[in-house]
């Protein structure tokens, strides 16, 4: 009988499931969402019984009861109120938080909800690890510049734990024994400051700072966002302007980098202005970061999608290898951190924290 754990991992159209075992992944894959049908809900978690069935029914098609025991369920976590990293145990403050979308009006909300309700199924118990808001930033990285502005802690903390932890392995060592400077580096781009294992630093790429993305627009110089605040634009018609239609998809018309690589190649200039400035700006603020931390770090550590492109690490480490060593994870691997993290929690090799 093989010990088994179910993780769900929601998207804005789509929402990723899995079977992992303690030596990775049994199955891997993903239920697509109507786009039409969810339009019509108001917030993303009135979407819930909708996914909820899609998921459940998808999962028992591949779950083997007679060979597989299921020992815990494991959500994506979406916002929350800032608190530390670590495992938590998913409770009712926690549901609550998310159905009412208290913190973000945004897909991620449903991991929980939708592991706590297979979880009770299976009489098991349930998990989030690392939501987007895991918040140790120093006293000084909280100041914005203006009063009543305040630096906001929300990054892609799943995977950039996930990803110093098995650095720190591979070297025999223990996450809260080393400091790195991590950069995911894909649809949003997260580059920190990692302190023993601590977010200290990081841009929030969510929408307002760092280099921009293939769909958002990092930060931006303020004469301009004030002009585009006054051009007779709704804060709604902004806001999608910064978070989905900057970027390449601004620039370029295409959010994909490998077809941004591939105008670049067919000799357009403007395409090759945009990447070039897209390498540009993500060596600056791992730079920021590396400075952050006084060079005390053991490596630069590059990882999400965009870090399957060879050419881009290329380009990139042109900037940055004088900063020290720098270490490539490509993909976003969270469904594997989410996976390895029951099996921490169920095996009490990791202590699970209570939401409150």
């Amino acid at each position: 009988m093989q010990d088994v754990i179910f993780v769900i991992n929601p998207g804005s159209t789509s929402t990723k499931y899995g079977i992992f075992s303690q030596n990775g992944a049994v199955l891997e894959e993903s239920v697509e969402h109507d786009i039409d049908s969810l339009k019509r809900f108001e917030k993303a978690t009135d979407q819930f019984n909708l996914r909820y069935e899609a998921v459940k029914t998808a999962i028992k098609k591949h779950f083997s009861p007679e060979n597989q025991r299921l020992v815990a369920v494991v959500g994506r976590g979406g916002p929350l109120k800032p608190l530390d990293g670590g495992i938590y145990r998913i409770n009712d403050k926690m549901l609550d938080d998310y159905a009412s979308c208290r913190y973000a009006n945004h897909a991620s909300n449903m991991g929980s909800m939708i592991a706590d309700k297979l979880a009770k199924e299976w009489s098991v118990p349930a998990f989030i690890v690392d939501p987007v808001t895991v918040d140790n930033f120093w006293d000084i990285s909280r100041i914005s510049g203006f009063p009543g502005i305040e630096r906001k802690c929300r990054s892609h903390a799943l995977n950039i734990r996930a990803t110093a932890r098995r650095h720190a392995e591979s070297l025999g060592k223990k996450i809260h024994d080393v400091n790195y400077v991590v950069a995911h580096i894909g649809g949003g781009i997260s580059i920190c400051a990692l302190e023993g294992g601590k977010v200290r630093d990081v841009n929030d790429g969510l929408l307002g700072e760092g280099p921009f993305s293939p769909q958002r627009a990092g930060i931006l110089p303020l004469n301009g966002v004030i002009d585009l605040c006054f051009s007779g634009k709704s804060r709604k018609e902004i806001e999608r302007d910064f978070s989905i239609n900057s970027g390449f998809q601004g620039y370029l018309g295409t959010s994909d980098l490998r077809e941004v690589l591939e105008k670049t190649d067919s000799g357009d200039q403007n395409a090759q202005l945009i990447y070039r400035a897209f390498v540009f700006q993500v060596a600056k603020e791992i730079g920021r970061e590396a400075a952050a931390l006084k060079g005390n770090y053991e490596a630069i550590l590059i990882t999400g999608g965009i870090a399957h492109s060879e050419r881009f690490i290329t380009d990139l480490k042109a900037y940055i290898t004088f900063l020290g060593p720098v270490s490539v994870y490509p993909g976003e691997g969270e469904m594997n951190a989410l996976g390895e993290a029951g099996f921490l929690a169920v095996s009490g090799k990791i202590p699970v924290k209570e939401y409150c």
